[in-house]
């Protein structure tokens, strides 16, 4: 196993197609993380965050990165770290299971394309009776879901999602009723993260704070994206409205409670 340089991430993008978005935030440099592969022609790769999220790419039948997952999870228990791994590989997902049997869980999720057109052509609301406003600080420090440690755990440092990642949320009076922000973000890509307050659910605020997160993508030549359990039927049927289609299954392998 080799650790890919910085040097070598331009190559990787070109090369693996879509991926999760948090892999280009470490390939792009915008969150901390790594990069491993199997040898220096980059067949088989393992992109990991400092936080303990993963994606697996490449030839399944790399036994050295294979074992090196293995270790990982592995060092995940022993030290009580997060261990969560994206795979997009029907052949990945099987090996993974056969090396981790009985210790590994695992969730299936959606991911999806993004059509502008239909997007566009879409019924829109434009206003709504709350304040909407952009998320800075202030906003994090009185938030509905996405505190200091959230963005700790995904970007960092709080300081780091400020500078490089961007998010909105909806006011009632001096509460914050709905949030919409950026968990992983790159030089292309936007994913979406977003809550509602279940006492206000049934408005529409999502799809509305949603739309400002997707408008603001476009005015920035980012892509947005939108990920979602299979079982999330709320979140699939959003999605859809707001222009994401051709879902597209991947698997989730946890060792724990698993938050993403």
């Amino acid at each position: 196993m080799i650790k890919v340089t910085t040097e070598n991430y331009s190559i990787i993008k070109e090369t693996i197609g879509r991926a999760p978005t948090f892999v280009y935030s470490i390939l792009d440099q915008v969150i901390e993380g790594a990069v491993y592969a199997d040898n220096a022609s980059f067949h088989s790769l393992l992109f990991q965050t400092d936080s303990g999220i993963y994606y697996v790419y490449g030839v399944s039948s790399s036994e050295a990165l294979v074992s090196k997952l293995v270790t990982i999870f592995q060092e995940s228990i022993e030290q009580s770290k997060r261990f969560t791994l994206f795979s997009y590989s029907d052949d990945w997902s099987v090996k993974i299971e056969q090396r981790l049997n009985g210790c590994i869980k695992k969730l299936e999720r959606y991911t999806f394309s993004f059509d502008i057109n239909a997007y566009n052509n879409r019924e829109k609301r434009n206003s709504l009776d709350y304040d909407f406003i952009k998320i800075n600080q202030q906003q994090i420090d009185h938030c509905l879901e996405f505190d200091n440690k959230y963005y700790e755990e995904y970007w960092g440092s709080t300081s780091n999602f400020l500078e490089n990642g961007f998010g909105f949320c909806l006011h009632h009076g001096d509460k914050i009723i709905s949030e919409a922000v950026s968990i992983f973000k790159s030089h292309q890509f936007a994913e979406i993260d977003i809550i509602t307050d279940s006492n206000y659910r049934g408005k529409g605020l999502a799809s509305f704070i949603a739309e400002k997160f997707i408008d603001y993508c476009l005015i920035n030549d980012l892509q947005p994206c939108w990920d979602c359990d299979i079982q999330n039927q709320g979140s699939y049927h959003l999605g859809t409205k707001l222009g994401f289609s051709n879902p597209k299954k991947y698997t989730v392998f946890y060792k724990e409670r698993l938050t993403l």
